[in-house]
């Protein structure tokens, strides 16, 4: 069963309060909610191995107005896949767009910011996974009851708006009035700013703004004058944010984040085109700019070309490697038999002086023999399936 904690992180907070003495902090209140469930899990670990942990942040709307909070449906209005490679001690961040038109189970086709109302941050996850082909390891939620007081404590965001922001629906009472200007928002208008929508260019626009408003929020709390005012944040967090990282694996990261500097942190957006379907707007990814940006930003693989060879004589074993390699961010060129079927050892053939294609493609398989190929040219490395790809 997941556990949910909460505990510190949120947005930039994660990344900026875990600076210098922020650490601190950090370290001290989380050993002071360590139970017995708090130990790594083989979550991490198993990321750790693959050198990058992602994790999907869900900033919640204000949900059903007049509903109780037990049967509140809330919806994602910000969503963002945070990257976090362990190695090269870098963020990718990956914002989705709320519109975007994906297929939830007993629901058909819908807006992604559904599957939160529909089945929590565990169906968010679930379709983000899915969608991206990539491994969600962890999630955290923010309502934006927290988002303002974060806002309000850390002293206003200052953020240049560049245009006339006017909206006003009565319903779902929301009331956005900001002109343009150089100028410092309260935690009122800073959600006025992120959840403003009528952008002419459509979702992506809106995705743009948040994001500049994350930088300029991580600049804000890099200010030496608010270490002062983390643990006011710490306690807004703990009453705002859920997650399902425990409080040990989250002292881990943080020290991780602890590292970084602003320049090791870099913004992506979804590729794709807005698109009215059935007379409802729907922002629709392109699958292969996706797959593309996909495997630069979270596997680091450098566009790897792989030929996948079934030499083991089992049905159907080399479209399963080829499958699983292309989820991990390889190029598979070409799926076929081998010369023959008496391989009893998996193989990689790796290009001429290329052993770091060996070593990424063996983290799939059970020991295989590398062997390195030096009358291949093509730059595409082979793996001839034995029969102890059954053990694998």
């Amino acid at each position: 069963m997941k556990r949910y904690f909460k505990v510190f992180i949120a947005i930039i907070l994660f990344f900026a309060l875990s600076f210098g003495s922020g650490f601190y902090f950090t370290y001290r209140n989380l050993l002071s909610n360590r139970n017995t469930e708090g130990e790594e899990d083989s979550v991490l670990q198993e990321a750790e191995k693959n050198g990058h942990v992602n994790i999907l942040l869900l900033g919640l709307d204000a949900g059903t107005i007049g509903a109780d909070e037990k049967h509140n449906r809330y919806r994602s209005d910000t969503m963002m896949l945070f990257s976090l490679d362990l190695k090269d001690k870098k963020v990718n961040v990956l914002s989705i767009p709320r519109d975007t038109r994906v297929v939830l189970p007993g629901e058909g086709f819908q807006k992604i910011n559904a599957a939160m109302a529909y089945g929590g941050p565990d169906l968010a996850v679930d379709v983000v996974s899915k969608l991206l082909n990539v491994p969600v390891h962890y999630y955290v939620t923010v309502n934006y009851e927290g988002f303002k007081k974060i806002v309000d404590a850390i002293g206003g965001i200052e953020i240049e708006i560049d245009r006339r922001m006017k909206y006003d629906d009565n319903a779902g009472n929301l009331h956005i009035d900001l002109k343009p200007g150089f100028q410092v928002l309260d935690g009122e208008k800073a959600e006025q700013f992120v959840r403003f929508r009528h952008y002419p260019e459509g979702d992506i626009a809106r995705v743009r703004a948040q994001q500049k408003f994350i930088k300029a929020t991580a600049k804000a709390l890099l200010q030496p004058a608010n270490i002062l005012k983390i643990p006011r944040l710490i306690q807004i967090v703990q009453e705002n944010v859920k997650t399902d990282i425990s409080p040990v694996n989250l002292v881990k990261l943080a020290n991780f984040a602890r590292q970084l500097k602003e320049e090791d942190v870099e913004t992506y957006t979804l590729p794709g085109t807005g698109q009215y379907i059935g007379g409802v707007s729907y922002f629709i990814p392109e699958e292969e700019k996706v797959k593309e940006l996909v495997n630069a930003i979270f596997y680091d693989k450098n566009g790897i070309k792989v030929a996948v060879l079934n030499g083991s004589g089992y049905s159907g074993v080399a479209s399963e490697i080829a499958k699983k390699l292309e989820s991990m961010g390889f190029t598979v060129v070409k799926v076929a038999n081998a010369d023959s079927f008496d391989y009893d050892t998996t193989t990689v053939l790796y290009p001429k002086e290329k052993p770091e294609y060996a070593k990424e493609i063996s983290k799939i398989l059970n020991n295989p023999i590398l062997k390195e190929d030096e009358n291949n040219n093509d730059d595409v490395a082979t793996i001839i399936l034995g029969k102890d790809i059954k053990n694998n």
